[in-house]
């Protein structure tokens, strides 16, 4: 006489399959005291449908029992009917398809929750035909699907690689550089879908003031920020960084020509020492021979008899009075700095200010 199974047993079998893979199939059967088809079967049930069907009167005490039985597993799958009609009209596109997914959704939940639902009876009170919704599930995404699922997965690489801090004009080229053939607005509509976007900045403020507004000062470089070689023209800035200790202060050096920062140095005050400490390291860095031009502000550091000294050798520009723009590659980078690193750390001090700046500095760029 063949044995009758109660559910349990069955959902309990296939899940001792899945935690003893190393058996295989039929060690697990024989082990269960059953044959390796059965088994086979009822994980292709649960698989498919996420519901084991159960037969045979064996499973319960008494008739009554059995239709208290099938009067709850009715209830049950008109519930779970109900919960996918709800959550399916939040779905843009056909109903069908959006009742699929719901579906689909809640009988994986419930496979991973080792509880147990009827795919079958869902499907039943919805309407829905069960065919239509097996072959939907094993329907093959298109070619089209496929590459729109590589590309977005391509973006959040990139976006990732970046620390999080490109947008889609950063991310569009990147993508372009590697052959791709996309535009910015796919782009920024595959970031949005994907949930992620670019760090903003604020908007530039005056945070130091010129000291010098003679006409010996001559704006030599006059906005010229496409150099022929390397080690032409150097600009510099001085930014504040905000701490809950106190302000700490970035010096830079930019060699125009690779955009690259060659030389910094942050330190707790404004002192012009900090200025000639960061033309020194570039100097050494560069191993410069030939004059060249070095451009900054009007601010007390850089008109200072020190900084005149030490750039004796070299041309200093300057920008005119209140007008950031005339060195706008490195205000440009210092504000970048703040965007896509400094401003998402709440800094507590100037070590861990020198920390940030470092790795943004000497790993990032």
């Amino acid at each position: 006489m063949a044995k009758h199974y109660d559910k349990q047993f069955k959902i309990d079998a296939v899940q001792y399959y899945h935690d003893h893979k190393e058996l295989g199939l039929i060690g697990c059967a024989s082990n269960l005291g059953i044959s390796h088809q059965s088994l086979s079967r009822w994980q292709k049930e649960l698989r498919e449908t996420g519901d084991i069907e159960s037969r045979g009167s064996g499973n319960y005490a008494s008739d009554e029992a059995k239709e208290i039985a099938r009067l709850k597993r009715e209830l049950r799958d008109a519930q779970d009917a109900l919960d996918v009609l709800k959550k399916g009209h939040q779905h843009s596109g056909k109903m069908t398809e959006a009742i699929y997914l719901e579906v689909a959704e809640k009988a994986e939940n419930a496979h991973k929750a080792r509880r147990q639902v009827s795919v079958s009876g869902m499907l039943k009170y919805l309407g829905v035909s069960r065919s239509g919704y097996h072959a939907w599930m094993k329907r093959v995404p298109s070619n089209t699907a496929k590459r729109r699922e590589a590309v977005k997965a391509r973006i959040k690489d990139i976006y990732d690689e970046s620390k999080q801090n490109y947008g889609a004009p950063k991310i569009t080229r990147k993508l372009r550089e590697s052959g791709e053939i996309i535009s910015e607005r796919t782009v920024g509509k595959y970031m949005k879908q994907l949930g992620i976007k670019a760090q903003w900045i604020k908007l530039w403020t005056i945070t130091t003031k010129d000291s010098d507004f003679s006409n010996k000062l001559q704006n030599i470089l006059d906005e010229q920020f496409n150099p022929e070689r390397p080690n032409a023209v150097w600009c510099s800035d001085i930014t504040y960084i905000w701490t809950i200790d106190g302000f700490v202060y970035l010096t830079s050096i930019m060699d125009l020509y690779s955009r690259k920062i060659i030389a910094w140095t942050l330190s707790k005050s404004l002192e012009v020492s900090c200025v000639i400490e960061t033309i020194n390291k570039a100097k050494a860095r560069r191993n410069i021979e030939k004059p060249l031009i070095l451009h900054s502000d009007r601010s007390s550091q850089y008109v200072s008899k020190e900084y005149r000294h030490v750039t004796a050798d070299m041309q200093c520009s300057y920008s005119k009075k209140a007008y950031p723009w005339n060195n706008a590659c490195i205000e440009s980078f210092h504000s970048l700095i703040k965007r896509e690193w400094l401003n998402r750390f709440k800094i507590r001090d100037y070590n861990h200010a020198y920390r940030l700046v470092f790795e943004y500095l000497e790993t990032f760029l």
